[in-house]
């Protein structure tokens, strides 16, 4: 495939307003390509309009199982009016690529895409791969989560998932690593440039505390139950517990990252509340696993409900999203090292992520698959004039190419 095609395909996906709802856009694309290059596909429907794509090649192959896998949807652009092109109207400028998704992660996408076609393509090559595109990853990780609960990532012995993990420039890594947003792992060189990969992530928890009271005038406050003092309660009892979790510490992703994020009751002053609720988001290590944490503030909530009749909690989780860390001796950081050095011609750096990806889904379900996050975007991701450089997106193509020849050889 030519330059301008590999161009061409990554402006045709931006063009797709595939804001979380709206995914089929991208399959449908993807299922197009890859029927145009003798690529049998699989439709996987989340829901109307949300579609996961699934394609293999060399399907009878023998020995390990490589997955490629990026998301579909793209976050809101917000306001269109701050953009200086249109966000889905995608401009080359400089030497970069400018629309929503071009960081996050219609480039990943895109050269995941590229890559399977070209080895596909590629006599010599014998290895199977499965490329996985799923819907609804900036929003709850929907279709990861469908497809891993159906058994697609079992078979995996490794997985590449194209999220952006470069720095626009090296100064801006530096500032990344020194504020404690990525922490290196080591062994690494002293001096790298701006290209990196991810062979960790944090995962997370998302839950809320609900309060239960009894209504009441506010002049008479002794005939309710006021859902948010027993709300503040736990609140505090948690904050007690939070201070636990930080204990544990990973050597590539650090502690556990507890915050209270969303804390609301009543709607009118002369009401005793009857309802309070409070919104918690932990950022999660393997050291201090989720299921453990979830067993234990739902044990802390049981606790004060049976110390006092006037407590009325309950505990929702919304989503619970593993950590991902891969062994940094494993083949596949290893491969990966000496790919992204050939490429790049440097020293690379290996970190670990504040933030999480679909593998959180695909881990849970497997939990001897090996990950790295390896994408050309980088922290312009979600913002107005989201950019990627067109040299990184070129350049992973290749970099997705050696992995797979070099892990399946």
């Amino acid at each position: 495939m030519d330059k301008q095609e590999r161009l061409s395909i990554l402006d045709d996906i931006i063009k797709l307003q595939t804001v979380n709802g709206h995914e089929k856009l991208v399959a449908d694309y993807l299922k197009e390509l890859f029927d145009q290059h003798g690529i049998e596909t699989e439709l996987n429907e989340v829901e109307e309009n949300r579609v996961n794509l699934i394609a293999t090649i060399n399907k009878d192959a023998q020995g390990p199982i490589l997955g490629f896998t990026g998301h579909e949807d793209v976050v809101d652009p917000v306001d269109e009016s701050q953009w200086n092109y249109g966000a889905f109207n995608p401009k080359h400028i400089d030497g970069k690529i400018i629309g929503r998704g071009a960081s996050d992660m219609k480039s990943g996408l895109s050269a995941l895409a590229i890559a399977l076609i070209e080895l596909n393509d590629d006599s010599e090559f014998n290895g199977k791969i499965k490329f996985i595109a799923t819907v609804g990853e900036e929003k709850g990780e929907t279709g990861a989560k469908q497809l891993a609960s159906q058994g697609y990532a079992n078979d995996l012995n490794a997985l590449i998932v194209g999220e952006p993990s470069n720095g626009s420039s090296q100064m801006v890594i530096d500032k990344l690593v020194g504020s404690g947003m990525l922490n290196i792992a080591q062994p690494n060189p002293d001096k790298f440039g701006r290209h990196s990969f991810f062979a960790a992530h944090k995962g997370s928890v998302d839950y809320r505390v609900i309060s239960h009271g009894k209504a009441a005038h506010s002049s008479m406050p002794q005939a309710g139950i006021n859902a948010l003092d027993n709300l503040v309660e736990s609140y505090n009892q948690q904050k007690e517990y939070f201070n636990t979790l930080t204990n544990a510490v990973d050597d590539m992703l650090g502690k556990t990252i507890p915050a209270v994020t969303v804390f609301k009751a009543g709607d009118q002053p002369n009401t005793i509340p009857d309802y309070a609720e409070m919104g918690v988001k932990l950022r999660t290590i393997p050291e201090f696993n989720n299921d453990k944490i979830i067993e234990q503030v739902q044990a802390l909530i049981k606790k004060m409900n049976e110390a006092d009749p006037k407590m009325n909690l309950e505990m929702v989780v919304d989503s619970s999203n593993w950590p991902v860390k891969t062994d940094l001796n494993s083949k596949l950081v290893t491969i990966g090292r000496d790919v992204y050095e050939k490429v790049w011609g440097q020293k690379n750096v290996v970190v670990g992520a504040p933030g999480g990806t679909d593998a959180s889904q695909f881990v849970a379900a497997n939990h001897d698959l090996d990950v790295i996050v390896a994408g050309p975007g980088n922290e312009s991701a979600h913002q107005v004039n989201e950019f990627v450089f067109e040299d990184d997106y070129l350049q992973y193509i290749t970099i997705y190419k050696e992995i797979a020849k070099k892990y399946l050889a």
